[in-house]
């Protein structure tokens, strides 16, 4: 069975399941109320306006109001509140040799 790009990117449409991310890192947001971020190495920061959250290529900052992680398991998170906006920050993820 071939799979189908453009029915999979209209069910995430229709159920207001976007994804974003590249590489390693995974985040599924259903509306602005809710976000599940999979593979998060650590959270850094921990308000009820901003949550930052180390991922594997970049740090995730997410902006709101009443902002609160309602599970963390197994390196998945999940953020719920008024999310307002999301922000990455890309990291070098080479190890640099600090000899000398």
């Amino acid at each position: 069975m071939k799979k189908n790009p453009r029915l999979a990117v209209a069910i995430r449409r229709a159920l207001e399941l976007d994804e974003i991310g590249g590489g390693r890192d995974r985040l599924e947001m259903r509306g602005t109320q809710s976000l599940l971020v999979s593979k998060c190495l650590g959270i850094l920061r921990y308000s009820e306006s901003e949550i930052r959250l180390s991922l594997s290529e970049s740090v995730l900052t997410v902006c709101g109001e009443g902002l609160y992680c309602s599970s963390y398991l197994g390196g998945s998170v999940r953020v719920d509140g008024e999310i307002s906006s999301l922000s990455f920050v890309a990291r070098d993820v080479r190890r640099r040799d600090r000899k000398g």
